[in-house]
């Protein structure tokens, strides 16, 4: 409270963005900075967010080891990009508090290690991309389920 008053806000008053004459705008802005930050910190953490980025990581090695499996790409960028992707679920992994969403988070982590591992390996690839695009669906399953 005695923060909305430093900035020339009344919590009591009915309109919100009240303030002195000359400081509405550095107001408004403060004011979607703070709703912008708050609805941030609490969508990061739900479900069906954390069901969104397992399901588009995933989604996107799909695509990268069809790539591999085609011999559309070279093996540099494979490994690199596997490894990006991979190090994103292994970040994403451990904050996930829904148990079937963590266990797709770590099976793409792990698939996405193994594409990394053997870039040039165009069976391996094309079985890693089904595996791949099986987490994806799963992922977008959990998150529908939990909205």
């Amino acid at each position: 409270m005695a923060f909305l008053s430093r900035i020339g806000l009344s919590p009591t008053r009915p309109r919100l963005l009240q303030a002195p004459t000359g400081q509405t705008r550095s107001v408004r802005r403060v004011a979607v900075l703070v709703v912008v930050v708050v609805a941030g910190c609490g969508s990061s953490g739900s479900v069906e967010k954390q069901a969104e980025d397992v399901a588009s990581i995933a989604a996107e090695g799909a695509l990268l080891a069809h790539d591999a499996s085609e011999g559309d790409t070279t093996g540099p960028f494979t490994r690199v990009h596997a490894r990006e992707l991979a190090k994103k679920a292994d970040k994403l992994a451990p904050k996930i508090r829904n148990g079937e969403l963590s266990h797709v988070a770590r099976s793409v982590d792990q698939d996405l290690e193994r594409l990394a591992d053997d870039p040039g390996d165009e069976a391996g690839a094309a079985q890693l991309e089904k595996r791949l695009d099986d987490a994806s669906r799963r992922a977008e399953e959990i998150g529908k389920a939990a909205s």
